[in-house]
């Protein structure tokens, strides 16, 4: 080799090196981490409390960085359909998925405090966040659940008590925010009548959330603590012990059962109204905790039975081929939906299999109401197993 030709070849090694340096790096970067992203964030700062300005600023510059993490993630449409959740589930829980940070910016302007970070954001991390979310949104297709108060325990609450009406805000409160419908609970008054004049407990409220179209029931009682009347002490905690259970209405199976214990110092005496509000105020934190756990909860159930589901031999008969497209669509959109196969597709005859997690009867219910809106009316010409044989009529 002459010495112009290892001249050339000492100059493409350096071209090449720091190529494969930062090849190197990149692929040596923990999977779902995105080096490198910028986050700024600033705060006001209020009768001169510099350090709690401070601090705001960099909780909103960690709170910039993961909102870019997400932008990566999802379109703009998406993140705005979906704001409420993303902003209560992923930012406001900014922190966790930061990996690590420099501060590259710290200083005050005037009467705001400015921070620059250079972030490592866990994007795996949101992936998975964001993809538990959506088992919520799509897999659960924003479920309806009724939130019934269903006393059992002899030193329950009454459910005229400030605590128990606490307590029914807060639940729903928390179930709203990850997607739930919650059932109008103005319309319960009247239903709790019909139940109590039956005598009927869980059958009986189970029997009406179905013919409410209520996916679950979720029921709960509240007890509460009794301040002892020989207790000198100025303060005491009025404590609450919050029971719920979730029931998955089309099959009757318990997906969540849930208890949650909180307090609330008061000075109060027992009975006193202000004692009341103190139950009230740790009824709300224990609503909202035991609501927290049964989401968990009932994500962990439809995701098992998301992936077993139930098999359907389902029949059409006397169907125009419009017709047959139009229901098959509607039966790819209804709840629950994991996969449909044509077995048969004949003039007037359709034969297909169908996958879902709901139930016999009650997909049977559904397929009618959903093709019912298409002007397009059906019966059930026969049921045995897992088959039906729908009609035309």
């Amino acid at each position: 080799m002459t010495d112009k030709q290892a001249e050339k070849t000492v100059k493409i090694k350096r071209r090449i090196l720091p190529v494969i340096i930062l090849l190197t790096a990149f692929f040596i970067l923990p999977a779902g981490i995105q080096a490198a992203v910028i986050g700024k964030g600033q705060a006001k700062i209020f009768n001169n409390n510099e350090g709690s300005a401070r601090n705001q600023a960099l909780r909103n510059a960690l709170r910039d960085a993961v909102k870019q993490g997400v932008g990566v993630i999802l379109d703009s449409n998406t993140i705005v359909k979906n704001w409420t959740v993303i902003q209560d589930e992923v930012y406001s829980s900014a922190r966790g998925f930061v990996k690590q940070y420099t501060v590259m910016k710290d200083n005050k302007v005037g009467d705001t405090w400015y921070i620059e970070i250079n972030a490592e954001v866990a994007t795996s991390q949101i992936k998975d966040k964001l993809s538990e979310l959506r088992i919520l949104h799509k897999k659960m297709g924003n479920k309806r659940l009724m939130i019934i108060y269903h006393p059992e325990h002899p030193d329950a609450l009454p459910s005229d008590h400030s605590a128990v009406k606490s307590a029914l805000t807060s639940i729903p409160s928390e179930f709203n925010k990850s997607g739930f419908r919650i059932f109008d609970q103005r319309s319960l008054g009247y239903i709790s009548s019909k139940v109590s004049q039956t005598g009927g407990v869980k059958a009986a409220w189970m029997k009406i959330a179905d013919e409410h179209q209520v996916d679950m029931l979720a029921e709960f009682e509240l007890l509460s603590s009794k301040k002892s009347p020989f207790s000198n002490a100025t303060f005491t905690a009025a404590k609450v012990t919050l029971r719920m259970k979730i029931y998955d209405v089309s099959t009757g199976r318990l997906i969540s059962n849930v208890q949650t214990d909180q307090k609330q110092m008061t000075n109060a005496k027992a009975g006193s109204f202000d004692w009341d509000n103190a139950l009230a105020k740790a009824s709300q934190k224990s609503g909202e905790s035991a609501a927290i756990d049964a989401i968990n909860h009932i994500v962990e159930f439809y995701k098992s039975v998301g992936d077993i589901g139930n098999s359907y031999l389902i029949v059409f008969k006397d169907f125009t081929e419009d017709e047959t497209d139009i229901i098959l669509d509607t039966l790819e959109n209804l709840e629950g939906y994991q996969s449909l196969s044509e077995l048969q597709t004949t003039p007037n005859l359709t034969k297909i299999e169908y996958f879902s997690t709901m139930t016999k009867s009650r997909l049977r219910r559904k397929i009618r109401r959903a093709v019912k809106a298409h002007k397009i009316r059906l019966s059930s010409k026969e049921i045995s197993g897992n088959r039906f044989v729908f009609v035309r009529q």
